[in-house]
Parts: structure tokens; sequence; C-alpha cells
């Protein structure tokens, strides 16, 4: 309950819960519609902080709200099924990069992991009594910009995107970046 009420007064009210029923592990998808900013939907994980691997997270995920939601939310949840079964932490800047899209929607198919820069900095990290509870923010990336950032580095990557004031990264179909 303490994840939740940390989520309600960083973020603001879960506007529902996804409903995936075909899962491994008791993971759910809360749902924040118009957040951070009208029109894009922030989806987090809750239940993932259950298991440790490395230490213990829940991840954000924000993508314009056009987008089909269980879609992303049966991916979030298989996501997290993958890291859990592969005890496979994440670190900031790390990029993970499937042989398939993110969902029918995109052409993207990696992911970015950083600090959650929408929202709070004070939402990053939850203080319970026998863990500390990170939240990292994914990004969902192409492929080339993915082989850009393992080449190049995460720092050049967070760099030009401060730099070029990019905007759009909650866009799945958004043009390619390059630096």
């Amino acid at each position: 309950m303490k994840v939740i009420e940390h989520l309600e007064k960083y973020i603001g009210e879960i506007s529902r819960g996804a409903d995936i029923v075909d899962k491994k592990y008791d993971l759910t998808i809360s749902l924040y519609d118009n957040i951070p900013f009208e029109g894009i939907r922030t989806f987090i994980t809750l239940g993932l902080n259950r298991y440790f691997i490395d230490y213990y997270f829940e991840l954000i995920f924000v993508c314009k709200s056009n987008y089909d939601e269980n879609e992303i939310a049966s991916f979030l949840t298989s996501f997290s099924e993958y890291l859990i079964d592969g005890k496979k932490g994440i670190l900031k800047g790390d990029v993970i990069t499937f042989d398939f899209t993110l969902t029918s929607e995109t052409k993207m198919n990696s992911l970015y992991f950083t600090l959650p820069f929408y929202f709070d900095y004070d939402l990053q990290e939850l203080q319970l009594e026998d863990r500390a509870v990170i939240f990292p923010l994914i990004i969902p990336i192409y492929n080339e910009e993915a082989e850009l950032i393992r080449e190049k580095g995460w720092n050049s990557f967070e760099e030009f995107l401060e730099e070029n004031e990019i905007d759009d990264l909650w866009d799945l179909n958004r043009e390619s970046y390059s630096w």
C-alpha cells in the first residue's frame, strides 16, 4: 500500500488498473490518464518490487494516450516477467533490444532506462522499513537509437535530449533521432 500512496503523492490518483489475466506473477499495471500532460498516459508496474532483482523497483512507461493501453500493459507485464525469470536488473543508461516491436502500433523495439524526469524528483525512490524501491522511467526507442547509445554512451543521449529540448519521447511513432 505504501507504494500506491507514494505514487499518488507524486503523480496523482490512479485512473484504473489494467486487467491482465494471463500472467505468471502477482503484478498489476496502474494507469494514469492525462499525466504528466494532457493527452499522455502513464503506466506503472505494481508488485514488481516484491521480487528482488539486484534491487527493488517498479517501472514507469509514458506514452500518448491514443495507443492501445491493453497492448502496452500486456507488454509491460511480459517484460516484468522476463526480468523476474532472468533475475535481470536494470540500471540508468541501460538499453534492451528485442527482436520484435513493443506493440503493433510502433516500429520501436528497444527500451532505454533513466530517472523519471517527467515527475517530481522525490518520486524516484521510496524508502520502506526493509528496503528502498526505485522507479526507473522506460523510454521507448528505435534500434538505431539503441545502437548509438551503446556506441556513444548514455550521457551523450541524455545531453542530446536536453540540449535539443526533445519533448516527444512519449510518441511511439516519432522520428528517430541521431546525434
